[in-house]
């Protein structure tokens, strides 16, 4: 399968490009072409080779021990595979540039951002005035006061203006080729609509090449010409944009299309996408337990004011959780939200007000207190939250030892119970977390959450850095286990396809404060706020393709 975009002299040719990593095969013959000025996609999910192929066209390939097995990638007539380093170094930077995916790690910490984007000036164009060309890039990716900017470090920065910062380095070049590992990964949808933009006006002031690599198809219906479906270090299929979405010829790409939550009704099993196959699987939908929906939680006018603060994290909020029912929470970052899952589960005591579980002030308990058990959270960050040394097994089976005081052994087979249950193969559950999925690892999460028996379950954004496959798989599991186990469910989440799927009810949030509570599906067909509407009207969207397949 080749992909030819437009035009007779491609900017970038890659063609039969055969790559090994960790001594196995990645990329299988790998062929297309990128025309000047042409913004390109390459789509696939975790273990594609996507991001693999863009550290060849970026010269990176050596950082992560990888070897070109076969073929080449040219780039405006120079082959990249037999460049010399110095001619590679060249190329990089001031033709062609990165913009990676993590931008904080990406940034060093402890230095300001001025002097980070003067060091790449200097490098890159050692005549001109760096600190005038570094406002200039700041002032190009439209960030606000840039000279305040200059002074600042990355930690004092939000997601958004990070990333924005990595957009102007990579730009310090001026190059005619830009890469763009999954830019907008994990971003609210204001932010993400924000960089999207950027990059679409970036690309027609500028001339440049782009390059987008991502896994989520609604993003590159929004910002490219052309694309290309990569699955298990193959290209299946290519086309425009609007070609590949609205006719998709191979059934890997219509099922992941259809595998997004907006494609399937309110609360219904999503279609899953079989890694081994590529294939669409339609889970049964889970027979719901008879629930009284009686209040296990009572939130009464909690606030959360940080030392030092001007203002609350947290503005005064009263809600009611129910057994058995689902409530989203919805805002950006910032916004407060998780600073409410964290108050939720007694990780963090509210300034004022106070949380009622079945009754009992969950202030007056400390963490030994068995009613700790009865709320606990699944975390964002899959990989984080998981000790690097610990087994799945070993980590769900520490929760039998200190709340069952279960014998080893039998926390052990306890624990190989509840992995199972939540679908973790066997063959995993006795690896160490690097070795595991982002998905996988979101299972062990789910399990350790499980091993208390609780009554609710606080989500934080726990799909927000899965690829769509995975997110399909975790949200039926998290509908699954609700239904099966009569569990609440608070979803924390900036995805408002996730939030409209999953909950029952939603409550939108900014600045710490309630902007809008209603039922999911009038907030978000009859939004009242005008921030409620800005919210739906920035989320990408496949509806009006989808609705013409």
């Amino acid at each position: 399968m080749t992909a030819v975009s437009n035009g007779s002299s491609p900017l970038l040719s890659v063609s039969g490009l055969s790559v090994e990593l960790a001594g196995r095969q990645v990329l299988h013959d790998v062929s297309f072409d990128i025309a000047r000025g042409e913004a390109f996609a390459l789509v696939g999910e975790s273990g594609s080779g996507k991001t693999v192929t863009a550290r060849v066209v970026t010269g990176l390939l050596d950082n992560i021990g990888g070897r070109i097995l076969g073929g080449k990638v040219t780039f405006d007539g120079v082959e990249l595979g037999q460049a010399d380093t110095p001619e590679r170094q060249k190329l990089r930077g001031s033709r062609i540039a990165l913009v990676p995916q993590a931008s904080l790690s990406s940034l060093n910490p402890v230095v300001r951002i001025g002097k980070q984007i003067s060091e790449t000036v200097r490098f890159l164009d050692p005549q001109t005035d760096h600190r005038a060309r570094s406002l200039e890039l700041l002032e190009q990716v439209q960030l606000p006061r840039p000279k305040a900017l200059l002074k600042a470090y990355p930690h004092e920065l939000s997601g958004g203006m990070r990333q924005r910062v990595m957009i102007a380095l990579a730009l310090a070049g001026r190059p005619e080729l830009i890469v763009a590992d999954e830019p907008t990964t994990a971003l609210d949808v204001t932010v993400q609509a924000g960089i999207l933009s950027l990059i679409r006006e970036l690309k027609e002031e500028t001339g440049m090449t782009l390059m987008l690599i991502a896994h989520d198809l609604a993003v590159v219906n929004m910002v490219t010409d052309s694309v290309a479906v990569m699955r298990q270090g193959r290209l299946i299929e290519s086309g425009s944009t609007e070609a590949v979405l609205t006719a998709p010829s191979h059934p890997y790409t219509r099922a992941m299309l259809a595998a997004r939550p907006e494609a399937t009704p309110a609360g219904q099993t999503l279609t899953v996408l079989d890694r081994e196959t590529g294939e669409l699987r339609k889970p049964e939908q889970p027979e719901a337990r008879d629930v009284t929906p009686d209040v296990l939680m009572t939130v009464q006018s909690v606030s959360v004011t940080y030392p030092g603060a001007d203002a609350p994290s947290l503005a005064p909020i009263s809600l009611d959780i129910r057994a058995g029912k689902s409530i989203g929470i919805v805002g950006e970052s910032g916004s407060g939200k998780t600073t409410l899952g964290r108050v939720l589960v007694g990780a963090l005591r509210p300034t004022t007000g106070d949380i009622r579980l079945d009754g009992q002030n969950l202030a007056d308990v400390n963490w030994r207190h068995p009613a700790r058990r009865s709320v606990q959270m699944i975390f964002q960050d899959p990989y984080g939250s998981l000790t690097p040394w610990r087994t799945p097994r070993q980590a769900v089976a520490e929760v039998f030892l200190r709340w069952d005081k279960l014998p080893k052994r039998a926390a052990l087979r306890k624990a190989g119970e509840l992995l199972h249950e939540v679908g973790l193969p066997e063959e995993a559950m006795d690896k160490s977390p690097s070795k595991l999925s982002g998905g996988q690892c979101q299972r062990v999460g789910i399990a350790r959450a499980l091993a208390s028996e609780p009554k609710i379950l606080v989500a934080d954004e726990p799909t927000s850095s899965l690829d769509i496959s995975s997110q399909a798989q975790i949200l039926n599991l998290l509908m699954g286990l609700r239904a099966s186990r009569g569990l609440s469910l608070v979803v924390i989440s900036h995805d408002l396809s996730v939030i409209r799927h999953m909950a029952d009810t939603a409550i939108v949030m900014k600045n710490g404060e309630v902007v809008e509570a209603n039922t999911t599906e009038l907030l978000f067909t009859s939004p009242e706020a005008d921030y409620t509407r800005q919210l739906v009207a920035s989320t990408p969207t496949l509806s009006d393709v989808q609705a013409s397949m």
